[in-house]
């Protein structure tokens, strides 16, 4: 039982966050004017609805429509969650189109995956038990895997273009990466308890020899 409620607390608001990195990349392609972008970041967009899919019969299969009913209110209501939901919706209003691949793409499921589908449920949850909820969700750090080399082929080019760019993209980055670190604490303390801090950290250092490898200061 601990399992399956800890693992509703932590994965079935996470719907919102996916469907909300659905609307930053298809805002990206409405923006944008590079085919190099758009055309994978609409597949992307399509990726991340399928993800919130996915946490959607997750919620289905360990209770019913309720349990996402009661997801939502923690997402609108739970101050655990408002950090994370503040700095979604503020992603809704980037205008730059690199900001929000950067801010979406990069820093904020680059934060996020670790944390929730490497550490909390391949890890954590597989320890308590819990395999059947890493195998409901293998779809999320797989697909995370691959995408993140596009991610990285991408903002890797475009730094080493100019000076310019690893500026902008480097404040960018520091920008984003600091907010993400703040909200995902509470959701960190949510998966695990005293050592959330600790598991954080540990990602936040993964995160950042990864944007040092790109060319990003942060």
């Amino acid at each position: 039982q601990e399992v399956k409620d800890r693992a509703i607390a932590v994965l079935l608001p996470l719907r919102h966050v996916a469907w909300g990195a659905n609307m930053n990349n298809s805002e990206l392609c409405a923006r944008g004017y590079s085919e190099m972008i758009i055309a994978p970041a609409i597949m992307h967009a399509m990726d991340n609805l399928g993800v919130a899919q996915y946490l959607t019969r997750l919620g289905l299969m360990l209770g019913d429509a309720e349990l996402l009913d009661a997801a939502k209110a923690q997402w609108l209501d739970d101050p655990a969650w408002q950090p994370l939901r503040h700095l979604v919706e503020d992603t809704f209003v980037l205008r730059d189109f690199m900001e929000i691949f950067t801010a979406q793409n990069l820093v904020m499921d680059g934060l996020l995956y670790p944390l929730v589908y490497d550490r909390f449920v391949d890890d954590k949850l597989t320890a308590m038990g819990g395999s059947a909820i890493a195998m409901l969700t293998a779809f999320m750090p797989n697909w995370f895997a691959q995408c993140s080399k596009w991610v990285d082929a991408t903002l890797k080019t475009i730094v080493a273009e100019s000076e310019e760019n690893k500026v902008i993209v480097s404040a960018w980055t520091k920008q984003w990466r600091q907010r993400m670190l703040d909200a995902l604490a509470p959701i960190a303390a949510k998966a695990f308890g005293a050592d959330g801090d600790n598991a954080l950290a540990g990602v936040a250092e993964e995160f950042d020899a990864r944007a040092r490898k790109l060319g990003i200061a942060v």
